[in-house]
């Protein structure tokens, strides 16, 4: 028989509980519920810290390790005793290897500080002997300058046409809108005559352009403006950030150093070393020239690119037409004041060609000096049929001392002087000048002094002595 106090726990057992006591029980086993939630929260919280702790000291010993963030590259060892075994698996194996370690070393190109396709065959121009003393000015200069300048490409009808380089000369903040300044020879389809005097060039205005900034990155180029005289051509590309615009050093001379840029086909420098050099005017090509010795006589990856000083400042642009050709700085300074008022750049049209006695022979010099007594100015070697110089009686062989009562030396002395007298003094273009000329008459031994009358225009010049036919018009010729 149960005690009663035995009895008495099993009818506690037994008995139904009032819902005061249930609701009590429900919240404590909701609150041990919501306890063990915390606590493996807590757990969970806890190993996500550790493993994020492990993850960081992982990271850490990698960067101890290499900053590269992946495997050294280990060359291929295949031992000797391989070679005699004849199983194609083993072999197979052998040329997975290879090809893994052969897209690795691809891969490397991306990182500049391993991209050894810059290693060239020839060493760099700035390590050249000549260039010791000044070396560590011209790197700064050429570091310096290499942001300004690009390369260009032309095509017509998806057929490429020519590649130039080019440099910034403006840009408009708020239409992000950069120009480039680059040569006509980008968009030349033909040029059949080797004289730039004839005019015979042909151009397409509408050739398809492209641009090609640093980053792979290409945009397309539209034209602004085509100015044939001077072989120059603006484009304007669509550029997000500000672009570096060189400063211009206006008094290149000669015997001075310069650097002449360019980009190849990847974009990457190629720098020619030169001095500026003392050198009589090619009758083929335009006046405005002078001449660089030491560069690349074809201006491969220059054409159309900066020549610049050991400062960074830019005293020309790379020409190409003729060896060792380039626009001194002064005169692309007045073109792109003219460009940047008028939107083009007219010039006088003298109707000749001219040899700078400061430049001829020696000998030639001393003859011309001691025959009549002039030691400076221009010598006149062609003047345009049917012009207003010929009409003056002006011949080849005359020597112009003066224009406008200016002493000058030299045809680039020359150009820049005309280039300052198409205004008015409204400041207005005009389209027609008078322009006065000292002229020594070497047939008469004369010096006389002419007016000379010219239009003013930006079409190029075209200056053509003619030609004179031995037969009367009418008369019958037959050639056996």
């Amino acid at each position: 028989m149960p005690t009663t106090t035995a009895r008495s726990m099993a009818l506690v057992r037994t008995r139904p509980q009032s819902s005061g006591s249930q609701s009590a029980q429900r919240r404590k086993r909701k609150g041990r519920a919501a306890g063990n939630q915390r606590s493996n929260k807590r757990k969970r919280t806890r190993e996500e810290e550790k493993r994020e702790d492990e993850e960081k000291e992982e990271e850490r010993e990698e960067e101890e390790v290499s900053s590269a963030g992946s495997s050294p590259l280990r060359e291929l060892h295949v031992p000797d005793a391989i070679y005699d075994h004849a199983d194609s698996g083993i072999w197979k194996a052998i040329d997975e290897a290879q090809d893994y370690i052969n897209a690795k070393l691809a891969r490397r190109t991306a990182w500049p500080t391993l991209n050894t396709r810059m290693i060239r065959s020839t060493k760099c121009v700035l390590d050249d002997p000549k260039l010791v003393r000044d070396r560590e000015s011209a790197r700064k200069a050429v570091l310096f300058a290499a942001p300004s300048f690009v390369g260009l490409t032309s095509s017509v009808g998806g057929k490429t046409l020519a590649r130039c380089c080019g440099f910034w000369v403006h840009w408009d903040e708020e239409s992000k809108i950069g120009t480039v300044l680059t040569t006509s020879r980008l968009i030349c389809t033909k040029s059949p005559s080797r004289s730039a005097w004839l005019g015979q060039e042909e151009y397409d205005i509408d050739a398809e352009v492209l641009v090609h900034l640093r980053g792979n990155t290409t945009e397309k180029a539209h034209l602004q403006y085509l100015q044939k005289h001077y072989d120059l051509a603006f484009f304007s590309v669509k550029v997000d950030q500000p672009v570096r615009r060189l400063p211009f050093n206006e008094g290149v001379k000669h015997a001075d150093q310069v650097l002449e840029l360019g980009r190849d086909e990847s974009l990457f420098l190629r720098i020619n070393h030169g001095v500026v050099i003392y050198s009589r005017e090619n009758l083929l090509e335009r006046y405005h020239y002078m001449h660089v010795d030491g560069t690349d006589p074809r201006a491969k990856y220059g054409k159309g690119g900066p020549l610049i000083d050991f400062d960074g400042k830019i005293v020309g642009m790379v020409n190409g037409n003729t060896r060792g050709s380039f626009i001194p700085s002064s005169i692309l300074v007045k073109c792109l004041q003219l460009w940047r008022k008028f939107q083009c750049i007219p010039r006088p049209h003298l109707g000749m060609k001219f040899w700078s006695i400061k430049f001829v022979d020696i000998a030639l010099a001393e003859n011309i000096l001691y025959m009549c007594n002039i030691d400076d100015g221009l010598i006149v070697e062609e003047v345009s049929q049917g012009s207003h110089a010929e009409k003056l009686g002006i011949r080849d062989g005359d020597v112009i001392r003066c224009v406008n009562g200016q002493h000058i030396s030299t045809t680039v002395e020359l150009e820049n002087m005309l280039l300052g007298k198409c205004e008015d003094e409204s400041g207005n273009l005009i389209s027609e000048l008078d322009v006065e000329l000292s002229i020594f008459h070497i047939r008469k031994s004369l010096w006389r002094n002419r007016t000379l009358h010219v239009n003013v225009s930006d079409d190029g010049e075209v200056v053509d002595k003619g030609v004179r036919c031995p037969f009367e018009k009418g008369t019958s010729v037959s050639l056996v």
